[in-house]
Order: C-alpha cells, then structure tokens, then sequence
C-alpha cells in the first residue's frame, strides 16, 4: 500500500499539517468507511517517537499508526498483528494471511 503514495492519500481526510494538530482520517470498520480523528502529540521516550516512524520523518506514518491504536483502544493491542487484518481495514476488500511453513507444495502454490 505504501508503494503507491495515493492508496495512503485515500485514508487521510486532513492532507495539511495544520496549527490546531488535528488530523481526520478514514478505515474501513465492517465494510463501513469510518472517521478517526487523531492529534499530532506522539509518545516519545529520550526525545524519539516509541512507535511508528519514518527514515524520512514523515507526519504520515505517525498519524496512521496512531489512528489505528486508537480504533483499538490502545498501541499495545496492535502490537504484532495479522497483516491481512490490518489490509481489510485500509482497502475495504477482503484479505488471508498465508503461512509459508504451512505450504507443502510450493512449486505448486505459486505456479
């Protein structure tokens, strides 16, 4: 999703920093497109973010991974998860995970 800057775009409502810090963006919840609205005040330890961060030090990335700690409450609940969860919330479409230890045929599985 990250390789084509527009999918992420499509997320975010508010597409400007902006003085009040406020950032709206949209996931999918049940198939529903849903608001989340986050601030920009990040948990940091000694000065660095303590999550999400960018080589680049995009806002971007910060604000998603927030808003989505957010949808669950907190950042320790997505701590570890199933990418396949998180892409039926970003793209609205159905997703599995596969388990390449669990592939007998893998010749077979990616002919």
């Amino acid at each position: 999703m990250a390789e084509n800057p527009e999918n992420i775009m499509e997320r975010f409502q508010t597409r400007t920093i902006n003085k009040a810090g406020i950032y709206m963006m949209t996931f999918y919840i049940n198939g529903v497109l849903t608001p989340v609205i986050v601030d920009d005040f990040m948990p940091t330890r000694a000065g660095r973010l303590c999550f999400a961060s960018s080589v680049d030090n995009e806002l971007w990335v910060c604000l998603l991974e927030k808003a989505w700690a957010k949808l669950y409450g907190t950042y320790a609940r997505i701590e570890g998860g199933d990418p396949a969860f998180a892409a039926v919330h970003l793209e609205g479409a159905p997703a599995v995970t596969t388990w390449h230890k669990e592939i007998k045929d893998k010749e077979k599985f990616w002919a």
